[in-house]
């Protein structure tokens, strides 16, 4: 019980920062939406001439929730445009907030939230979704617990399953939107067109790097991360592309491995 009050000041804050009305009830009446949500006594008295207060700490937390998740997501936050993206964020805050303490993970939690909803809403545009997860993976990378994993000492096997690094991911996209716009013209819409990016972080530089994949070296890549073994992974992707195996195909694998193996994404067997 003696906590009440102290949880009652947090959850209001929360609702100056969250709530999509609150602008509109603190300006109206301070008072009465205190007192609405349970601000008695002396904290009533403090906060219910604060209204300028509040508000301007509203805007500052949403305005540096804007500027990191922009920060990470440029081109999506161009496509939306300025008005759009601050009701995107408002909404997201009204709807879910951030979880997470730190800013880093904010715009995958705001990713998470919007996703789904730009995927089934055709208001907004057909690659937005796309293009935000790609986006994104600069800072899933960056923020990876894994990756530089030593290599494993084992030649390749048909027989085993193959180590790749840690952070190695397969993303799959119907537009190119792993390709920079011409004239860094942020605005303009990625080409129509399945699209399959390896991901991974270098060992040297810690960048993030992406691969474009091949159909081939996307079926092949997707069973390696699967946890196949090499030779079920090669089967697995000729039945996939509808190709035989040939020696074309396997020379062409054999190819794609070496290259991973080169770019420290492919450790050797496990």
């Amino acid at each position: 019980m003696g906590h009440e009050p102290e949880t009652r000041l947090l959850r209001t804050f929360a609702a100056v920062l969250c709530d999509a009305d609150a602008p509109a009830r603190v300006e109206s009446n301070l008072p009465a939406w205190l007192a609405d949500r349970g601000i008695a006594g002396p904290d009533h008295d403090d906060l219910a001439t604060r209204s300028e207060r509040l508000l301007m700490y509203r805007t500052m937390v949403h305005s540096r929730l804007r500027g990191v998740i922009s920060e990470f997501l440029p081109r999506t936050a161009a496509h939306l445009g300025k008005p759009r993206f601050r009701a995107e964020v408002t909404a997201f805050m009204a709807e879910r907030a951030p979880h997470s303490a730190y800013f880093r993970d904010v715009p995958g939690e705001f990713l998470a939230w919007a996703e789904p909803r730009w995927r089934a809403d055709p208001d907004y545009p057909p690659f937005l979704a796309d293009l935000a997860a790609h986006e994104w993976l600069d800072g899933e990378l960056g923020n990876h617990p894994d990756g530089g994993e030593p290599p494993t000492g084992r030649e390749l096997d048909l027989a085993a399953p193959v180590q790749l690094d840690g952070t190695t991911a397969l993303r799959r996209y119907d537009f190119a939107v792993h390709l920079q716009p011409d004239a860094d013209d942020e605005t303009t819409a990625p080409a129509a067109g399945a699209t399959a990016i390896l991901a991974y972080r270098d060992r040297t530089t810690h960048k993030p790097r992406f691969l474009e994949l091949t159909p081939r070296a996307a079926a092949v890549s997707e069973r390696l991360l699967a946890g196949t073994t090499l030779q079920e992974a090669l089967v697995g992707a000729c039945s996939a592309v509808g190709e035989p195996m040939t020696d074309e195909f396997l020379a062409a694998m054999a190819n794609f491995l070496a290259d991973l193996g080169e770019r420290g994404v492919l450790l050797g067997a496990r």
